[in-house]
This record gives structure tokens, sequence and C-alpha cells, in this order.
């Protein structure tokens, strides 16, 4: 009995004293215009000012009004570049018009405040409306959902009546919620009761909020099951009262009259193709309306038993549902949306009914301010979505919510979860705070209280607050009386802020008792500027489950936790259920080791496919590679991949000994090490590398700074840095047509943007290099001054559109310097530069896999002439490359993704430094090629690449053409292949 006393305590508390909510009743009369899609309808709305305030206002919600040009959504749309409701014409537009109303006997003309937007409408009311008086206004409007839909929507005879009717104001605490209808932030309710005749064709099949009390809503004739005996609950809210019901309908009409009490939002659906479906949840009678195509997924019991497991789990967490029934209708749009004892939803899922019949209770029943405090219903009902899964099917949600969000908070996409919706950075951000992070919030506070006070929690906040307006400190104040903790902290890091969280495992000492048990010393760092309690423990083996010894407060700069335990502790760690949404789990661990190794890593063998990425640690993975070039010969060695959460302490190591006889440099060394975890730098790519390997060393330093303002953004701008420097050390490795003896130092910005518009991927990138080439000693290259160095600039620049069918490109690159360029800094005619092809052991030294005189490859890159001879290159080069790409095959799964035509052709003008001009004389040369291929699309796992056989037929330059053969001309049979898209 004793975990129910705090609950007891919270019922008899007099926590919601002084707490107050208008009361409201609508009597609505509507007839539908079926071919028009226009309800028109007269509202009686009697409006009881139970605050302490004098009202001298009055406003309605026109929600329909939204889902029009004008309208702050469609304004939203159009920032956020999502083309909806602001291009729409009439007869597609929703609309709902005010044509007469009056207020306390006055007829009175609204105004709109938020105009061009029509979302809310006001009057000044003729008299104040003091404490406990009431006001009856009276309402006469047209309305019509649109065919585009969102949360309503109309599709011939088919039509969800969501948003419909003139919807009062909520008036609270903070005064008149006067609040234009956003994409981002949904709706707020003054509980009412609404008693709603709607005047319909005859065979319309309808589904509504309330019950029926009169009329056929037309599920006699539409059930599934002709044995059904359908109970209408027509007495659930007592007798009738006399005279107040449906009046006279014309032929092949009916009316049908629907109440509801303590609800805040009326919703209809009607089709009269809807098939029908009855279940029961204790005493809430559940419905469902599908289609007939639909008995598959919503047939079958279905539909009504998903809602019917969900009403059960529900009611397991919070207590009783407060209606008498629920409704489950196959809406036109996908996904799902909520009103009182209704759902509206795009499939029969277990997880989207649970979802949005848990809305029913938070959000219905405890009445939040969806706009305001969105996370208190859609993180809510997450949060309870993913228990249920976890509870019932052995999965949890926790591990990949937790790892998306973090990613999210580190990159600094993240806001304060309590932002009202349309003031976060995007819609997109909306969602993954409101749904995502604030799921996350509500997982972090079972964690610090535990599941069954967790639970006791739930129960308590429903059994005060339910058919109540909600907000955090609502939910707080019961939090911290079920659980007689102080979470104030909690809800300010989680909700209000953005902080990072980390921790560091200091010390260890383990000492033996006299009785034979031992005592364990634990000291941990707090590094990051957020905090979380912070368990101590081992991580389970082989199946098993972990240890948890004690928790941490998190708080201290410096925490010491001592503990006892029977037997000597194994190895600890900080957090090993990664609980604690710490970002740097690297150093939780405890050091051992003669220097002080952590257990931070896991060591495996690499999938080449695949790379293998864990949120508690690092992970290496070796393997063994090998290739072959004819100074070296054949070359084995060892490939080290590193990752944390697969984008920081990134690292690649290759460790190489040639193995040919007489070949010096036998061994070789490559390393990249790129976003240490501990230098967090938000939307930034840094690396450093360094080499030793087949004939050059160097090393490069690169960053990367994305500068897109929003996820959402088609336009994705990016801008660096790189510099880097080249050495030749060993000429037997190099293939001289690309290689002079000679190095350069160098360094320089570059800019570059990436656009999607539909099917088409706009890019472009600038780059500027200024450095120092410098020959070695000995015959060979002389400058054009006293000394063996020089300065120089290399600039380079494209821009390429691609579609699924085409794409096109327009390179430059120039050359600057007082002598002609090294020959590895040339600009490239045919492809990629030696730089640029020198982390491919297959494309770097001579005699490589790709590049023997035997074999053709093309390897991307520079002016792009791909029928051209890779060693072309000179002091500047303009190019144009066309490609036109029909696909044969397209598929989603296999290792073959699509199989495509390719016809192409390339032209440009370059330097005579690369070709001397034809007819000699001029100061620049003209090439072209054109040709044909085959394109095909693979993957195995994670790993994708494309392969083109291409075919140049005609290079007007043949005797410098890739696949040159004594004889041939301009026109001849040639091929190449490639292992990448051509740009």
């Amino acid at each position: 009995m004793t975990p129910m006393i705090p609950i007891l305590l919270l019922l008899m508390a007099p926590d919601t004293l002084g707490y107050w909510q208008q009361r409201a009743a609508y009597h609505i009369t509507a007839a539908l215009d079926e071919p028009a899609g226009v309800l028109v309808g007269h509202a009686r709305i009697t409006y009881v000012n139970r605050s302490p305030d004098t009202l001298r206002d009055f406003f309605v919600h026109q929600y329909l009004n939204a889902f029009r040009p004008g309208s702050r959504w469609a304004a939203a749309d159009a920032a956020e570049g999502r083309v909806r409701f602001q291009r729409l014409r009439d007869p597609d537009y929703a609309f709902e018009r005010i044509t007469n109303a009056s207020l306390m006997g006055e007829r009175a003309r609204p105004d709109y405040p938020y105009a061009p937007d029509s979302t809310i409408a006001h009057w000044a009311l003729p008299r104040p409306l003091v404490p406990g008086d009431s006001v009856v206004v009276e309402i006469d409007w047209r309305a019509r959902p649109s065919t585009l839909p969102r949360r309503q929507g109309r599709q011939g005879r088919r039509l969800d009546f969501a948003q419909w009717y003139p919807k009062v104001v909520v008036y609270d605490r903070w005064g008149w919620q006067d609040h234009p209808l956003y994409p981002a932030g949904e709706f707020y309710g003054e509980f009412a009761t609404y008693d709603v005749m709607l005047d319909l064709p005859q065979d319309q099949v309808i589904g509504a909020t309330g019950v029926v009390v009169e009329g056929d809503p037309g599920w006699e004739h539409a059930k599934v099951d002709p044995r059904l005996r359908i109970d209408y609950q027509r007495g659930w809210y007592g007798p009738r009262v006399p005279g107040a019901g449906c009046g006279a309908v014309a032929t092949g009409r009916k009316c049908v009259h629907f109440h509801a009490e303590q609800v805040h939002h009326f919703a209809f659906s009607l089709n009269p193709r809807y098939v029908y479906d009855e279940g029961r949840s204790g005493d809430v009678v559940v419905r469902a309306l599908y289609l007939p195509e639909d008995s598959a997924t919503w047939g079958k019991g279905i539909a009504v038993r998903n809602t019917e497991v969900a009403l059960a789990w529900l009611d397991s967490l919070y207590g009783k549902f407060a209606w008498p029934t629920l409704t489950n209708v196959h809406r036109i749009e996908g996904g799902g949306t909520e009103f009182p004892m209704m759902v509206m939803d795009g499939s029969a899922g277990l997880g989207l009914i649970i979802h949005e019949v848990g809305h029913n209770y938070t959000m219905g029943i405890l009445a939040n301010n969806e706009w305001r405090e969105a996370f208190l219903d859609e993180g809510f009902t997450s949060f309870q979505t993913s228990w249920f899964f976890e509870r019932h099917a052995g999965r949890s949600e926790y591990p990949t919510l937790e790892a998306d969000v973090l990613m999210l908070d580190l990159d600094r996409w993240s806001e304060p979860v309590s932002m009202p919706s349309e003031r976060f950075r995007d819609f997109f951000t909306y969602n993954q705070m409101v749904y995502d992070k604030a799921q996350l919030f509500y997982e972090q506070l079972r964690y610090v209280v535990g599941d069954e006070t967790m639970r006791r929690i739930l129960r308590a906040y429903y059994a005060r607050w339910k058919l109540k307006h909600v907000d955090e400190d609502a939910f707080r104040e019961v939090a911290e009386q079920v659980s007689r903790q102080d979470v104030k902290w909690l809800f300010g890091q989680w909700l209000h802020g953005t902080p990072l969280i980390d921790y560091s495992l200091k010390r260890v000492r383990r000492s033996p008792q006299a009785d034979g048990r031992w005592l364990t010393s634990v000291t941990l760092e707090r590094k990051g500027d957020g905090f979380m309690p912070v368990e101590i423990g081992t991580q389970g083996r082989g199946g098993e489950g972990d240890t948890i010894y004690a928790r941490a407060t998190g708080q201290p700069a410096l925490e010491r936790v001592e503990f006892t335990t029977a037997k000597r502790p194994g190895p600890l760690m900080l957090d090993p259920r990664v609980r604690a949404h710490d970002y740097n789990m690297l150093n939780n661990r405890e050091r051992h080791g003669l220097v002080g190794g952590g257990g931070g890593w896991t060591l495996r063998i690499d999938d080449p496919f695949q790379e293998t990425v864990r949120r508690d640690r690092g992970v290496r993975g070796l393997l063994p590679v090998i290739w072959s070039n004819d100074f070296g010969g054949v070359t084995v060695g060892v490939r080290e991949r590193a990752n944390y959460l697969g984008r920081y302490n990134r690292a690649l190591v290759l460790g190489t000994v040639a193995t040919r006889g007489g070949a010096s440099q036998v061994l070789g060394l490559y390393g990249r090490w790129s976003n240490p975890i501990g230098q967090l730098q938000p939307r930034t790519e840094t690396s450093v590398a360094a080499w030793f390997v087949e004939g050059r060393a160097g090393g490069k330093i690169q960053v990367d700074h994305a500068l897109r303002p929003r996820l959402v953004d088609a336009a994705d701008p990016h801008v660096g840095f790189d510099a880097l420097w080249m050495a030749t050390t060993d000429l037997g490795y190099l293939d001289r047509r690309l290689w002079d003896d000679a190095g350069t130092v160098e360094g320089g910005p570059w800019v570059s943007t990436t656009r999607t518009l539909g099917t088409a991927v706009l890019r472009a990138r600038l780059g500027a290099h200024a450095g120092v080439a410098y020959w070695n000693p000995g015959p060979g290259i002389v400058a054009n001054n006293r000394y063996d160095f020089e300065a120089f600039g290399r600039f380079a620049g494209e821009a390429s559109v691609r579609t699924p069918s085409w794409g096109a490109r327009l390179f430059a690159g120039a050359y600057l310097g007082s002598s002609d360029p090294v020959r590895q800094r040339r600009i490239s005619i045919a492809g990629a530069d030696p730089y640029e092809t020198f982390t491919n052991p297959l494309l770097r030294s001579r005699g490589a896999l790709l590049v023997r005189p035997d074999f053709h490859y093309q390897a991307p890159g520079g002016a792009n002439l791909r029928g051209f001879r890779p060693d072309l290159g000179g002091r500047w080069a303009v190019a144009v490359n066309l490609e036109a790409t029909p696909w044969v095959l397209r598929r989603d799964q296999g290792i073959l993704r699509g199989l495509g035509l390719e016809a192409f052709g390339d032209a440009g003008v370059v330097d005579t430094t690369a070709l001397p001009s034809s007819p000699p004389g001029q100061w620049y040369t003209t090439l072209y090629d054109i040709g044909v291929g085959l394109m095909t699309r693979h993957q195995v796992k994670e790993l994708a690449w494309t392969m083109r056989l291409e075919v140049p037929l005609a290079v007007n330059r043949w005797d410098d053409a890739r696949d040159f053969t004594a004889g041939d001309k301009r026109f001849a049979f040639r091929w190449q292949v490639s292992v990448g898209t051509s740009f």
C-alpha cells in the first residue's frame, strides 16, 4: 500500500485550487453541399466567463483559412521552400467565411488582427463581460476543405472535416490565446459541450466526435459483419431535450445528430464507401471506418483490435479513458491527426494508432496548449508509444533516439524544446525537438525517478488534471511530489536549454576489507556544461546484463563515490547503460596498462562494405590490403580504420611493405585523423594527414565548415581551407609522364555549394591555392629565375547540374607562375590530377593496376575531356562536359541497383603547353570527344559505387587519345572504364 500514499495525497492536495477554465457550449446546425464541397452552418455559442477578469473582446479560430494563399501557414511554407497552399486556386483551396454574426444580440462584423491571415477573427464586445457573466454569440458561416489534404481535405465524396467551424479561442491565465495557425504547432481549445446536427446526403457514412443521439450515421448498411449489433450509445448523456433535435430534411437527405461533453473540439469524416467495424475496451466503444480495398490492412478486426490495444495500454499508464467512445477513420492523408474521441489515421499500423490514441490522453484529456508547449503532447505520446513496444515487443527505441538527438546537439542544431512552435528555426527542427528530443526528455525523467515512480507520476498527473488545461508547471509539480525529488534542474536543462554532457572517469581505488568485502572509490570529473545522474558499473559481456554498483549525482565538477561489493569489481565505467546522454564516452572507462591506455576502443576485423559504429566506445577495424606497382612489386599491408559515433575521432592508417627485390622505400606509411571529439567544432570537419609512401612524403591539413543556416535548406554552402606539402623522394615509383622530381608547399581557401531542386542537383565549387614549387637538386627542370623554387598560384572552379537522365558541367582552371608548372600541378585535361589520385594505391604509382599501359582507366576530375591521355596538362583549360543517361533498370535491392545507357560529349579549349595548336600559331588548342557507354550502379551494405564502360567514338586529336592504336583516325573504336560518376 505504501506506493499509493503519494497518489492519495495528491488527490487530496489543493494544488488545483485557484485554477479556472472558461465554459462554452456549441449548438451547431450545418448542411453539406456535396458537389461544391461546402458546408453551410449556423452556430449558437454560449460562453461563460469564469475567469477573474472582465473581458472586452471575443475571438474565434477559423482554422480552414490556413490552407489557402495569404495565410501565415502558406508564408511559412514558402519561406522554407515547401510548395503547398500558397499556389492553390479556386476551387482547390480551403476557406471558412463568416457571413453573419451577432454578439449579445447586436450584429457585428469581425475584424482580422493578423491580416492577410484570417485564421483569427475578432470582435469588440458591445459591453464588458464581467466574471460570472455569459454571452451568446450567433455565427453563420460557409466552410470548404482543400483538395490538398493537411489535417483536413476533400477528395470527391470523401471529406475530412477536421477543422470547419468558428471555434472559440481559449482565454486562460495568460489572456486570450489568439494565435494564427502555422505548420509548426497545432491547436488549443476550450472545453465545451457540442450539440451538432448535420444535414447530409442519405448514403453518406460518417464518423465523428461524440455519440449519435439521433439519425442514421450509415453504420448499419456499412457494417462488415451482418451479425453485429451496433452499440450507438444514444442514451449515454441522458435523455435529450425535447424539440432540440433534427428537423425535416429534403428527399435524399438525412440529419445526423451528435452530442459530446467536456471536449475541446469536434471533427468528422464522411465517405459513402466506408466500411464499419466495432469493438470495445471496457466501457469504451471502439469504432473503425475504412474503405473496402483496405480490408487486408484495416479489416479482419485489425484496426479495431489495435485501437483496443492502445486504449488498454494507455489506461494502464494514466487511468480510465474519460469519454464513452473512440472512432478511428482512414483519412485521405497519410500519417495521423488526433481529436477528442476520434483519430484520423493514414494506416492501421499499431505504432501509429498507439501514438494518435495517446493524444486523446495527452492533448485531449490533459489539454495542453499545443503551439506553446508542444512537448507536452507530441513528446509525451512518442514516449508512451516507445515504452509500449519496449514492454510488449522487447525492443527499445532509446538507443537510436538518443544517438540521433546527440548528433543534433553536437552540431548545435538543437533548440530549447519549450520554445513556442513557430519560433523554431524551421519545421524540421520543430519536429526533431517536440517529438524526438521531448521523447528523450521523458525517457531521462524515467531514468532519474525509476520505472515504477514514473508510472505513479503519470497516474497522479492524470487524476489531478484530466479534462483541464495543463502546462509544464502542472506536470513538474506532480513529478516532484510523487518522486519526492527536485527535478527543476532536469526540466530546465532539457526543456529550456541545449547543454552538452560529458563525464570522465578520473580514478578508481579498490581496497579489500577485513570482512572479505571490497571498498571501491571512484572519482569522476564533470567536463560538460550540463549534468545528469551517472551510473557506475560494468558492461555485460556475452549477452549478460550490465552491473550497476552506484549512481553519482553528476553535479559537482569533481565527485567521489564509494561502494562496497562482495567481490572485487571488474573494470569499471561510467554510464554503462548509456542513459546520461554523455557525448564523449571514450573517457568513461577505467584506464589500465603501463601507458594508461583506456578501454574506450574495441578492435575488430574491419568490414570493407560497412563501417561499424558504436555509441558507447570507439571502433578500430583492421583489414589486410594488397596491391602492386612496377617498382615496389606486390605490396602488402594492414589498414586500420577507426571512428567514434561514425563521425568523430576518425582515422585511416596504413602500414605497407613492398616485396620486390631491390626496391627502395620498402616501408610505406599513411595516416589521416579527423574530428577529435575533445575539440568539438559544430558543423565543421577538420583533418590532418601525413604520409611517407611510394616515393612521396608530405602532409595535409583540411577544414570544412558548413554554412547552411537550416537543415531543410535546399542549398548547402561550405567554406574551407586546406594546406599541403608534397615532396618526391624516390623517382622509381613515379610515372614520369605525371610527376617531376619536385615538391610544392601550398594552401588556400575554397567555397562550394550544393542545391537540390526537385530531382536536379546543382553543384558549384571555387578554390584557390598559393604556394611555392621547388625542384630537387640534379639535372632536370630549371626555373626562370636564379633559384630552385618559385611562387605560384593555382585556381579552379566548376559548376554542374545533374538529373536522373542528363547532366552538364562547366570547368575552368588556371596556373599562374613565371615558369611552366611541374607536371603534378598542371591543370589536368583528361581527368583528376596526380594529387587527387594520390590516395588511391591502384592509381598512385607507375604500373599500378588501373594505370597500366594496357588498361584504360579514367579518373574523373579536371577538365574531364575523358577521351584524351591522362598525362595531358598545361597552364589553363576551359571545358564543358555533357551526358545523357537514360536508365533501363532501377531497383532498391540487390548488388545491381541500376543499369543505364550513356551518351557523352566533352569540349574545351586549353593552352598550347598541354597540346600544340592546330593549325599552328594559335594561342589555344581546341579539343573534343564524343562517345557512348554503359553505366551500372551497385551497392553492398553501405558501400555504393558506379561503374562506367565508355567508348569514345570520336576524338578530334586522335593521336593523343587515351586508347590510341596506330592507324586510328578521328572516328575509331576506343574503350575506357571508370569507377565513379563522371561529375
